[in-house]
């Protein structure tokens, strides 16, 4: 069957009837069957990958309307010329060489198109990997907070714990929670310190003077809560039950 796609066609000149290899040619075989030699050249160069071997030209007998010897004489005369050169493969000319490079070329690139293509067919295929499901940071901070409290433990994971752990891990690390908690435990625990007002979890979390103010270093935060006297008191500290309760509600 017969190639027609573009990558098999090969440049012919609208004015090749005065390019000098193709007058020589035309000059020697004649205007008709000088110029239909040629181009019957060129097609059977490329057709068989951009040469003609020397061995096979009789092969090609038919394809020119001609017999061995004429066939012979008249590549012997276009590689004298120079319209051809003889190359290692067999006959061929600057033409075919052209054209089997940009035939290859052509190739190429339909070939890596294709493959990004069907790269490109393939991601959109392909479910999105689902991204793996954060495990629930609440069981671990109740964890904590029993390891800690002396009273008011967590007997079970409720909604309002779980919304205010959430609330609390777009702000803090696990860790920077825990510490808090851990002081918060600490101060409230301690006979030396003044602040004795329990929340339980979710309060705890959840109250803007409740886990925010007890988050930070242990020393700092413990240090701001323990009883002092005379010079050393502290001025924030509460005198009554009644102002503490104010200043921690």
């Amino acid at each position: 069957m017969m190639e027609t796609a573009p990558r098999s066609w090969f440049k012919h000149s609208s004015d090749s009837l005065s390019e000098p290899d193709i007058k020589r040619v035309k000059q020697k075989f004649g205007k008709l069957q000088g110029y239909a030699m040629y181009y019957i050249s060129v097609e059977l160069m490329i057709k068989h990958g951009g040469y003609i071997k020397e061995c096979d030209l009789d092969l090609f007998c038919e394809d020119y309307g001609l017999e061995a010897n004429e066939l012979s004489e008249f590549f012997r005369f276009c590689l004298d010329s120079e319209v051809f050169t003889l190359c290692d493969n067999g006959y061929t000319c600057e033409l075919a060489e052209f054209t089997i490079n940009k035939k290859n070329y052509i190739k190429t690139i339909a070939s890596e198109a294709g493959k990004k293509s069907a790269e490109a067919r393939q991601a959109d295929s392909d479910p999105e990997p689902k991204k793996p499901k954060q495990p629930n940071p609440a069981p671990e901070i109740i964890e904590h907070w029993n390891a800690n409290a002396k009273s008011l433990r967590c007997k079970k994971l409720t909604s309002d714990i779980e919304k205010a752990v959430a609330k609390r891990c777009k702000e803090y690390t696990i860790d920077e929670i825990k510490q808090g908690i851990a002081n918060y435990h600490a101060i409230v625990n301690d006979p030396d310190c003044f602040f004795s007002y329990k929340w339980n979890l979710a309060e705890f979390l959840s109250r803007a003077n409740g886990f925010p103010v007890f988050a930070g270093d242990r020393d700092e935060i413990i240090g701001k809560y323990r009883k002092s006297v005379g010079k050393n008191a502290n001025p924030e500290q509460p005198k009554t039950r009644k102002e503490l309760l104010e200043a921690y509600k």
